[in-house]
């Protein structure tokens, strides 16, 4: 069975842009999710998106063909969102990953251009009748790589969480603009996602405050998301509980339940999660075999 990044490249490639579209609305009215909870139809625009290492000529005709689609069923909002996400992504790719000591002149130049088309494109996509969660994701990333200014940020943000308040992407993407590297002050972006997470209230706010730190912690920023953050680990412990409850038998959410735990010094739950894990190792979580035996180690040893 083709993956569904797959078989959305398949469809474009062959410009059978009616059944992409049918595709992925399908998928994000189903609101349909994989264990752990990412919702299906982001995976369209992962598909629809290049890696860092593609060429110039892939991006070119790449690129060439997401305005192709615009063109040929202009009131897709998909068509518009894919075309504003592959020009973020692109911009980033002249950009490149460092600190901003490190970006060359053209790669600069190259950065603030891509991300102003990409921001006209969203801007031209707003009106339309369909709605699509990940426009506001796209536009939050923009955001950050232009610096728009807070209090257009926040407006923003808030327009994105009224529309969709149980998407937590929107929550991650402001955690990582609210770091100290970006536009955060320290302990901002902690804070910030305990007030997100009281508004919504009750088991879907642990719920996101647990998703946004499981991103955070994957997104490696952290050699030790606790030690180097200010979080709430009782908190944690209860959405990751809950998001297993929402998915029995996940893999993924015991991981990383099990490596949050190590990670806070909580051996108990450790344990239980290990063993619930049964020496099973999913890489997707793990960032090696080693890693998981060193945790496993500590769960299992007296302290």
């Amino acid at each position: 069975m083709l993956s569904i990044s797959n078989q959305a490249v398949i469809f474009l490639n062959a410009k059978n842009y009616d059944a992409l579209d049918t595709y992925i609305d399908k998928l994000r009215k189903s609101r349909e999710s994989y264990d752990g909870g990412a919702w299906k139809f982001y995976f369209v625009y992962c598909g629809l998106d290049l890696p860092e290492q593609a060429s110039e000529l892939e991006w070119t005709n790449r690129l060439a063909l997401l305005q192709d689609w615009i063109n040929a069923r202009p009131n897709s909002i998909t068509a518009r969102v894919a075309l504003a996400n592959d020009l973020t992504s692109y911009a980033w790719k002249a950009r490149g990953s460092g600190w901003a000591s490190t970006v060359t002149d053209e790669g600069g130049r190259l950065f603030e251009q891509r991300l102003n088309e990409a921001s006209q494109i969203l801007a031209d996509a707003k009106p339309l009748k369909d709605r699509c969660p990940f426009y506001w994701t796209v536009k939050l990333i923009t955001y950050l790589g232009l610096g728009a200014d807070r209090s257009q940020y926040d407006a923003t943000f808030a327009e994105a969480t009224r529309e969709w308040p149980d998407y937590s992407p929107y929550y991650t993407r402001r955690a990582y603009y609210l770091q100290p590297r970006w536009y955060g002050s320290d302990g901002e972006w902690e804070d910030d996602l305990t007030k997100s997470a009281n508004r919504l209230g009750g088991d879907r706010g642990d719920i996101l405050y647990a998703r946004v730190v499981w991103c955070m912690h994957q997104n490696r920023l952290f050699k030790n998301i606790f030690e180097e953050s200010h979080l709430d680990w009782a908190r944690v412990d209860r959405g990751l509980t809950l998001i297993e409850k929402q998915f029995p038998g996940s893999l993924a959410a015991i991981s990383e339940h099990g490596y949050l735990a190590v990670l806070a010094r909580d051996q108990e739950t450790a344990r239980a999660c290990f063993n619930r894990m049964d020496s099973r190792i999913d890489l997707s979580i793990w960032p090696s075999e080693q890693r998981f035996m060193e945790f496993a180690s500590w769960t299992y040893n007296d302290h």
